[in-house]
């Protein structure tokens, strides 16, 4: 039994959705903007675990964080795990192998956060960002450029 499950996972259901967001390797200049808080920072995408993940990584003036993403297969959904400065972690889920609009909900440590990723061309995508805190929901936009090789 645990072989023939084994083997079922193992095996490709389709191609897979991650190769979608491969125009996302490389450097982005990224600006957050949150009602009259502005945030520049820089992103940087690769692939990591064989291809299997991608990799994130955003460093600001004091801070940054990492986020790994990945695309399961057999639940039909992608899931992103953030890992902050502060030693906090956040995993979202989104539905379905979409790879130019994503709308992501915070599944740990609660469902206050919702975050839409959209892709505008290959060189620009846009994150529109709501968090649910302290009876407070903020809402921000980050828009991410290719950085300049």
């Amino acid at each position: 039994m645990l072989a023939s499950l084994a083997l079922a996972a193992a095996s490709p259901a389709k191609a897979a959705p991650l190769a979608g967001l491969h125009y996302l390797v490389g450097s982005w200049n990224c600006t957050y903007r949150a009602g009259a808080v502005r945030l520049a920072y820089d992103a940087t995408y690769a692939y990591d675990r064989d291809g299997h993940t991608l990799r994130q990584i955003a460093s600001w003036a004091g801070g940054g964080d990492e986020e790994l993403l990945a695309y399961d297969a057999q639940r039909d959904r992608w899931t992103a795990v953030v890992l902050d400065d502060q030693g906090t972690a956040t995993i979202m889920r989104a539905s379905a192998s979409e790879t130019n609009h994503i709308a992501y909900r915070s599944v740990y440590p609660d469902a206050g956060i919702a975050v839409t990723f959209d892709r505008i061309s290959a060189t620009e995508y846009t994150l529109h960002g709501t968090v649910r805190m302290g009876g407070k929901t903020i809402t921000s936009v980050d828009t991410c450029l290719r950085a300049a090789h």
